[in-house]
């Protein structure tokens, strides 16, 4: 009967070969546990809207307001925004005046949200040939721009109460300061989401300047699922 057999030199680097096979394969096990599971995920694109701030010049030309320093406006100048949801996008802009108060700007109405109508429809804020003009008050002016793939409900429901106490004479009773709370909270929330991307887009529309109808730079917004910017304009 033959009866097989391993001579020593064999063994030992059959040994040594399989101890080192198993040492890389639980250096990879180890990599692969170390990896983010959120890179893929963070990458893909859930909401994206398209919006423009922009300013009127004495010589009726439009140009786009560069907030990538101090924002270059002075009392009397003319200024408008635009918004146009793209997808999943449900977006909440507020300005903040110098003054203190808080105005939702967009949407008009939270209703609006439940219209057919709302993706892929452009407003202006203001309205028409309307615009909004920084008056002597000094002081700083703040937009909040927050976007989300969800409907913000508790948010939604601070705003009708803000909006509702507003209505009334003396204290909101903290609903204003609730609002705002509410912002930084959401702020603090998504810290840690990735960077959106920004990307040129022209938006032509409804809007006349000193020299007529204007097409001007916007902004195309592409985020995961939330997206939130202060735009600051000091006077």
């Amino acid at each position: 009967m033959a009866v097989g057999y391993v001579r020593l030199p064999e063994l030992s680097r059959k040994w040594g070969r399989d101890r080192f096979l198993n040492m890389v394969e639980k250096l990879l096990i180890a990599v692969l546990l170390a990896l983010p599971i959120s890179v893929t995920m963070s990458e893909e694109i859930q909401l994206q809207f398209d919006w423009a701030f922009v300013k009127s010049a004495p010589d009726g030309s439009v140009r786009a307001v560069d907030f990538s320093g101090k924002a270059a406006i002075s009392p009397g100048d003319l200024f408008k925004i635009s918004v146009r949801p793209v997808k999943n996008a449900f977006i909440y802009l507020f300005l903040h005046d110098a003054e203190g108060n808080l105005k939702l700007l967009f949407p008009d109405r939270l209703s609006d949200f439940d219209s057919s109508t709302y993706l892929n429809t452009q407003t202006f804020i203001p309205a028409g040939e309307n615009w909004f003009t920084l008056d002597s008050v000094s002081g700083t002016e703040r937009f909040y721009l927050l976007a989300s793939s969800k409907r913000l409900s508790r948010m939604e429901s601070l705003i009708l109460a803000y909006q509702k106490a507003a209505q009334g004479k003396g204290s909101d009773g903290g609903a204003l300061q609730a609002v705002l709370d509410e912002i930084s909270r959401l702020r603090t929330a998504h810290s840690q989401l990735t960077t959106a991307a920004e990307k040129p887009v022209t938006i032509a529309g409804a809007m006349r300047g000193g020299n007529g109808a204007v097409a001007m730079r916007g902004t195309r917004i592409e985020a995961s699922d939330f997206y939130i910017r202060t735009f600051r304009l000091q006077h």
